[in-house]
């Protein structure tokens, strides 16, 4: 008997490892909150397993083929009860059956542990709400005819019937149509009404609808997508999917007609203005002025049309008398609460000489799609009398000979000798009057507290407060009465349209101009010149 006894030993240590074994392995159970549900009926879905695990364990993907399926929860815990550990993981999560019958929920496995399959029994269940119990779309376009090019605004409203907490994952549609182009002009703006008697909530939304070439077209007008938890205290939860389905507005777009010359601009309704500004920014009212050289002009023409773009509305191209130096803005456009645009347009014109001209009307042809003909609108021109400068005639001029009191003289004698020495005595006095004028000027100091600056003082101080209209039309007149040499006020202007350019232009950048009161305090006049020449005899 003593022999067998390692034998009897070896056996039961077996036995009791097995089962410890078997006691350490997974466990996995499925339940559900019913086994009977109707379609569309929110029931709760539960696997618990006996170890702590990681939640991704356990993947929900395959009920999606017949269950809408919520968000899955999961928990873990730790107990010990006399000294004894129970680990335990939780899996939740609501599902609801999409069609009647027989319904089977697949097992889910994780590791080496398996759930059994569960069986369900889906009726048809009570009646639930439609989405056109939920939701209401309501639309009003512009225009049901258009030209091509031409665009409407359309006005897209969506009214939800039921609590927005209610709402999961909802999704705002855009509006649809082949062949159109549609852009929003806003924002949705969201707000709580209350609609025969029901509080609800109200969704807005303005749409561009522009069109491109002729034919018949529908636009499927926006509404809300997504699913809505239905249900109350006394009955069961479901869940209701919105079918995205929502009316359509049919819109016809015409041929342009065969007829219509030029350039095509469709628009119901267009209106074309324009002001005149002088100097001293007075209003001009009628069909003629008088200014003088240096003097400015301000034009500015307003465009406003409806069912166009800013990108759709034309460029004024407008031309000018060489006599004036024209600067041009950039346009500016606007968009106004009837959904028209406005585009204002403005040009600084400047006189350089003297005269009388005439600055153009401006026409705009566009085609009137509301009565369907031709139009032309245009605002007209202005009769220009420019006046020399009164200073232009103060430079002194040389004395020249005249070919109708010249004699000849048959005997020399001694005349030449006199004439030559009246002559160098007459270049001589005229050469220290030059000089002596021009040093005056020269240093003169400027006249300030309230009295006038001299021209070029009053031009460089433009300059340097960066004013380029103020400066360019002080230039004309200081080039005018100073008859500056052609190189020297070539480069002036040169330096001057560069300014223009930085401190008006498209971009407007800083600028210094340095150099630019340093060419006019450098330029020499042909004056100045004559006497340099005569100095040199």
């Amino acid at each position: 008997m003593i022999r067998f006894k390692p034998l009897i030993t070896t056996i039961t240590l077996v036995t009791g490892l097995a089962c410890s074994f078997s006691s350490w392995a997974l466990n996995m159970t499925a339940s559900v909150s019913k086994a009977t549900a109707s379609k569309d009926e929110v029931i709760q879905l539960k696997i618990v397993a006996d170890e702590r695990l990681d939640g991704e364990k356990v993947n929900f993907d395959a009920l999606s083929d017949d269950f809408y399926v919520g968000r899955p929860s999961f928990s873990s815990s730790v107990n010990i009860i006399n000294m004894k550990r129970t680990d335990t993981s939780v899996w939740t999560v609501s599902i609801a059956p999409q069609k009647t019958g027989t319904v089977t929920i697949p097992s889910f496995k994780v590791d080496d542990a398996t759930t059994a399959p569960i069986t369900l029994k889906v009726t048809a269940g009570e009646q639930v709400p439609t989405t056109d119990d939920i939701i209401e779309v309501r639309s009003k376009i512009g225009k049901k005819e258009l030209y091509p090019n031409e665009s409407t605004k359309l006005d897209a409203r969506i009214i939800v019937k039921v609590d927005p907490r209610r709402l999961q994952n909802p999704n705002l549609t855009q509006p649809l149509a082949q062949g159109l182009q549609i852009e929003p002009l806003s924002e949705p703006k969201q707000y709580q009404a209350t609609l025969d008697g029901v509080e609800v909530l109200i969704i807005d939304q303005e749409f561009r609808v522009t069109a491109s070439s002729r034919g018949d077209y529908s636009i499927k007008v926006p509404t809300l997508t997504g699913v809505v938890r239905y249900g109350n205290s006394r009955s069961s939860t479901r869940i209701i999917t919105l079918d995205g389905k929502s009316p359509q507005v049919d819109l016809k777009v015409l041929p342009v007609p065969d007829s219509y010359q030029g350039a095509w601009l469709p628009t119901s309704k267009l209106d074309l203005s324009q002001s005149w500004q002088l100097d001293n920014n007075k209003e001009l009212s009628g069909d003629s002025v008088t200014i003088d050289e240096g003097d400015s002009l301000t034009r500015t023409i307003t465009l406003t049309a409806a069912g166009l773009s800013a990108a759709q509305l034309p460029n004024l191209t407008i031309s000018n008398p060489e006599a004036f130096r024209v600067y041009s803005e950039k346009p500016a456009f606007s968009n106004n609460d009837d959904g028209s645009v406005t585009m204002t347009t403005k040009q600084v014109l400047i006189a350089k000489r003297s005269g009388k001209f005439s600055l153009p009307s401006v026409p705009v042809q566009w085609w009137d799609s509301a009565n369907k003909k031709s139009q032309t609108s245009e605002v007209n021109g202005l009769n220009v009398t420019v006046n020399a400068n009164a200073s232009s005639s103060s430079a002194p001029l040389l004395p020249q000979a005249s070919e109708n009191n010249a004699q000849p003289v048959k005997e020399s004698g001694y005349w030449p000798m006199l004439t030559a020495l009246f002559a160098g005595l007459w270049i001589l006095s005229t050469v220290m009057w030059l000089r002596t004028r021009q040093k005056a000027s020269s240093t003169a100091p400027s006249v300030s507290n309230g009295k006038a600056l001299p021209l070029r003082a009053e031009l460089i101080e433009a300059i340097q407060q960066g004013e380029p209209i103020k400066a360019q039309s002080l230039l004309e007149q200081w080039l005018t009465t100073q008859d500056i040499e052609p190189e020297d006020a070539k480069a002036i202007r040169s330096e001057m349209n560069l300014m223009s350019q930085m401190v008006m232009g498209k971009e407007p950048s800083q600028w210094k101009g340095d150099k630019l009161v340093g060419l006019i305090k450098g330029a020499g006049t042909k004056a100045e010149r004559k006497v340099d020449q005569l100095a040199q005899l």
